[in-house]
């Protein structure tokens, strides 16, 4: 990495942008900052192309230092070539899908085809946001990047499975939100109260498997 882009977020945070979309990319620089204890490198926070350092309460050795160990890095290996492809069951029923009807006029497709489409593409956990255990997925079909809503609904249920740009979402909890429904998960993507607390992880690869509205009253629990 010949330059490197930085910026100070407050006194205890800087900002490494621009280093690279790629997940595996990221995670491999973050477990090799971590080889170097004496930076003061407390913890991480990934948000696409950029890279959040926290200091300790002493604060950062130097940025010099962290600047130069990060030109320094060399990516090798997939570091998150153990995690398993995630499986996640969907419902497209339209009375899950809230949005099918703006998709259809946006993407200039049938329901069907959109459904296709979400379908056959297989995504990458790039990044947790906007609330706890919230992935974001990149990967979505460019003929399937629709803008977000102008104006976010109040209620989004648990699991619904949403599009906007180029990213795909799932609301692991009810909430407000702005992206459009495609569909609904029975799945669990947060809970506290359990060991495994996001069955997701950071650069994990996902693809989508359609269930009848029959199949998603009877899912089991995860």
């Amino acid at each position: 990495m010949a330059y490197i882009k930085w910026q100070y977020l407050g006194e205890n945070a800087i900002e490494i942008s621009d280093i690279s979309s790629d997940i595996q990319f990221q995670l491999g620089l973050r477990d090799y900052l971590k080889e170097f204890p004496e930076l003061g490198i407390a913890s991480f926070m990934f948000t696409n192309e950029n890279l959040t350092l926290f200091s300790e309460k002493n604060g950062f050795m130097s940025i010099q230092h962290i600047i130069d160990r990060v030109a320094s890095y060399q990516y090798e290996v997939d570091v998150t070539s153990s995690l398993p492809l995630s499986i996640i069951p969907v419902c497209y029923d339209k009375a899950f899908a809230l949005d099918y009807r703006t998709l259809e006029r946006f993407c200039k497709l049938d329901f069907e085809e959109i459904i296709t489409l979400h379908l056959n593409a297989e995504y990458k956990v790039v990044m947790f946001g906007f609330m706890p255990g919230f992935p974001y997925l990149h990967g979505l079909p460019l003929s399937l990047a629709v803008p977000r809503l102008k104006s976010p609904r109040k209620i989004i249920p648990k699991g619904s499975v949403s599009i906007a740009n180029e990213m795909c979402g799932i609301y692991p909890n009810q909430s407000p939100g702005g992206w459009n429904i495609i569909g609904r998960s029975p799945l669990t993507l947060f809970d506290p109260l359990k060991d495994n607390v996001m069955p997701l992880k950071l650069g994990q690869r996902v693809k989508f498997q359609q269930i009848s509205k029959k199949d998603f009253d009877g899912f089991a629990p995860n």
